[in-house]
């Protein structure tokens, strides 16, 4: 904080025609001003008042330009600089550009550069009311004068970007040796730079990608350098309010395609469909995405080709969507046959694939409940080894004699397992192929980091891992089960009783009596690892809320609901815990006196 000095202060330290000098300036009187330069060729131009105030910068607060000129010709360079700063920081345009194009000014400036003196980090004055890292440039685009930064930028100037929180080259462990306080309020001041409107509007060719990478950055920042965490977030706020009013200068549909289009690579030539507004969702930029532009343009491109979805009266609407309904599978096969017929071409709409998709995943849905169905009335319908294969029940029977039905404990006759899926079975082995390999494609499409972003996606991988893994073990078994068969087949008892354990392995893929299966059986584990993969299936429904404007603001108040009172379940645990240990240590003693009771007791009835 600058305050000034003693000998700053104190009246005897002036002559009497200083003291005029600086009164006269004060009250803007140019004729006692131009008397007193012209009778005293050696007056000191840069005294100081008793608060500290030179006369060029009173002159400067007046906004007096002729006693500007007047004194700029004779103040020293760090006088003409602070005054230049506090004309940018009060708002005076007209005087800051006057400053700034004056000889002394242009002259000091080439000078710092040549000195190497960019941003004045390891400066040691105190006499400036500004951080010793603030330069025209970054206050201009800080106050958001456009004239002033347009001026500098032309004139070649610059703000530097810090260099990352967490970079560890020589110049910033230099500064964070020299004053950490001073590292931090310099990184601060050059973000608040960065990110004002005037900069990025008048510096970025694409000011909307700027705003987009600078935000994404500062909100990273937030999280790292906790001690100005509001600071950045404030920043990245005000870049999204940025970009929510440059949206509003976009007039017509063509020019919103090309803002919406943009590829992050910025390059002229390369667009793709959407790409700005992904980023935007990527980032959580909301007021970007809610924009109602942004809204009109996407319903545009949602109902393209079925505008009567989004117009019509709601008979016909209804109408239309059940014809759909029915039509799609006929219409998604003949696409697959024909992509470049045109009327086929309607199943890439955005809306006919998401009710295509919503469709299917409903029909997954009702196969798992099939399944289960299926599974329970399975026990009644089982087929034993004596109604099927009799040859080798006869043979087992022997064996079984053989050995003692001690050692065989698969029963007289035993119901076989299943080898062949059933048709339910199969058609959801059909449905998670499909889903795998659209999963892969999409992962293919737009990249691992990117796809897995997105909670759901994470949440579709994971359903389709444990489904992949549930047929796998089934098959396997079906595929054990077919292999003892053939084994057994052909043998007399003489051959099973040679090869004892693997009949008994033979007999246990047959068997599909569960209390004779090891607890690790794989059927038992992919039965455990359907019924997880059962819930995980009627959780995906939440995907398709937000499809609905009054069910998704209800799902995002249940998620921001439900880590409530995730976060309130750890305190409880805490509460849990340390009573639990508190009355284990209070009653224990007792506990231990009453086992001692009882063994004195038995003690004693011994005797």
């Amino acid at each position: 904080m600058w305050l000034p000095s003693d000998h700053q202060v104190s009246n005897a330290a002036r002559t009497p025609e200083e003291v005029a000098f600086l009164r006269a300036v004060e009250f803007s009187d140019v004729t006692a001003v131009r008397r007193l330069l012209g009778d005293n060729p050696h007056l000191n131009v840069d005294a100081i008042d008793a608060l500290g105030r030179t006369a060029l910068r009173l002159a400067v607060r007046n906004e007096n330009r002729e006693l500007v000129e007047m004194l700029l010709e004779r103040c020293s360079s760090q006088n003409i600089h602070e005054a230049a700063l506090q004309a940018i920081s009060e708002d005076h345009t007209s005087i800051a550009e006057q400053i700034l194009r004056h000889g002394n000014y242009l002259e000091l400036c080439r000078k710092r550069h040549r000195l190497g003196d960019v941003d004045g980090f390891f400066k040691t004055e105190v006499e400036s009311q500004f951080s010793t890292d603030i330069t025209p440039l970054n206050l201009a685009a800080q106050k958001n004068n456009y004239a002033i930064v347009q001026l500098l930028l032309l004139r070649g100037d610059s703000i530097q970007k810090p260099h990352k929180f967490s970079c560890g080259c020589v110049e910033c462990r230099n500064r964070m040796k020299f004053d950490q306080l001073r590292m931090a309020n310099f990184r601060l001041n050059a973000y608040r730079g960065l990110a004002s409107e005037a900069y990025i509007s008048l510096s970025s060719e694409d000011p909307f990608l700027t705003a987009f990478q600078l935000a994404k950055e500062l909100r990273t920042l937030s999280n790292e350098e906790k001690h100005f965490k509001k600071e950045y977030k404030d920043l990245a706020n005000n870049l999204s309010n940025y970009l929510v009013s440059l949206l509003d200068k976009v007039w017509t549909q063509s020019e919103l395609e090309v803002v919406l289009n943009k590829d992050e690579s910025a390059e002229a030539d390369k667009n793709e469909n959407l790409s700005r507004l992904r980023m935007a969702i990527d980032q959580r930029e909301k007021k970007f995405v809610a924009h109602p532009s942004v809204q009109q343009h996407v319903v545009r491109i949602w109902h393209q080709g079925l505008d009567v979805l989004d117009t019509d009266r709601l008979l016909v609407r209804l109408a239309c969507l059940t014809g759909l309904v029915l039509v799609y599978p006929f219409m998604a096969i003949a696409h697959l046959m024909c992509p470049d017929f045109k009327r086929t071409k309607l199943a890439k709409q955005p809306m006919v694939k998401f009710m295509g998709n919503t469709i299917s995943f409903f029909f997954f849905l009702l196969l798992i409940i099939l399944s289960s169905t299926e599974s329970m009335n399975r026990v009644s319908n089982n087929i034993t080894l004596n109604t099927q294969y009799k040859e080798i029940a006869e043979h087992y029977q022997d064996y079984r004699k053989a050995l003692g039905s001690d050692i065989v404990t698969f029963g007289e006759d035993f119901p076989l397992r299943p080898r062949e899926p059933t048709m339910v079975e199969f058609l959801i082995t059909i449905w998670i192929a499909g889903m795998l390999v659209q999963e892969l494609q999409q992962i293919v499409d737009v990249g691992a980091g990117k796809h897995f972003h997105d909670l759901f996606n994470v949440l579709d991988f994971c359903l389709l891992v444990v489904y992949t893994s549930v047929f796998v073990l089934v098959y396997w078994t079906m595929h054990k089960s077919k292999l003892a068969i053939s084994e057994l087949q052909g043998k007399n008892v003489t051959m099973l009783l040679a090869d004892g354990k693997g009949t008994l392995l033979h007999l246990y893929w047959l068997n599909e009596d569960r209390l004779r299966w090891d607890p690790m059986d794989p059927i038992n584990i992919a039965e455990s690892l359907f019924a997880l993969a059962n819930i995980l299936s009627f959780t995906r429904i939440c995907y398709l809320l937000p499809a609905n404007e009054s069910l998704g603001p209800m799902q995002i108040s249940l998620g921001r609901m439900i880590n409530d009172i995730l976060q309130f379940v750890v305190f409880l645990c805490i509460a849990m815990v340390a009573f639990i240990v508190s009355l284990r240590n209070l009653y224990s003693f007792y506990t231990e006196d009453a086992q001692g009771s009882k063994r004195a007791d038995a003690a004693f009835k011994t005797s």
